[in-house]
């Protein structure tokens, strides 16, 4: 036998035994079953999730914890805003169409459609007022402010959110 066949033959045997082991017939069990990131004790028809999460340094000495997650609401389902949450939340919708109604003004940038070149002015929403996002529309909501969002549609409707929450050593001092 030549010296490449001899080689490449035992190449194809590697990669044989490699792959047999790689779907192996027996089961092999995790130490532990990982979680799932979803948030328990949420409103019926509403699971929210976890993708990522860390927490950085800033403007001393301050903490950030940056959460990105996806929110998904079922026909029908209603989610209430805590007034007292100090957290900022950037959502992007990726489908469905949700209602919000928040206490504080806001804007909504509104997603680009088919045939217009660039995005329009974000939309100025005023305090209590009914508006609706849908694909491709973001918005960035305030801290302390409560209101609700709901799912009006006929399909489920989900967002990404982004949340960020600063925590401090110190007590905060207000500003006059």
């Amino acid at each position: 036998m030549r010296r490449g066949s001899v080689f490449a033959l035992l190449i194809s045997l590697g990669l044989a035994i490699a792959g047999s082991q790689s779907m192996s017939m027996s089961t092999l069990a995790q130490d532990a079953t990982p979680p799932s990131g979803e948030r328990a004790g949420l409103p019926e028809g509403v699971s929210m999730v976890t993708v990522a999460s860390g927490t950085i340094e800033v403007l001393s000495p301050g903490t950030a914890n940056l959460v990105l997650g996806r929110i998904r609401l079922a026909p029908g389902a209603t989610y209430p805003f805590d007034p007292t949450n100090p957290s900022v939340d950037l959502v992007y919708m990726t489908g469905g169409t949700l209602t919000f109604r928040i206490e504080a003004p806001m804007t909504v940038a509104r997603g680009v459609k088919a045939g217009t070149p660039v995005p329009t002015e974000p939309e100025a929403i005023p305090a209590n007022t009914e508006f609706s996002m849908s694909d491709g529309d973001s918005a960035l909501f305030p801290p302390n402010t409560g209101g609700e969002l709901r799912n009006d549609g006929d399909e489920d409707a989900t967002a990404w959110v982004t949340n960020v929450s600063l925590f401090t050593a110190a007590a905060s001092t207000p500003t006059p």
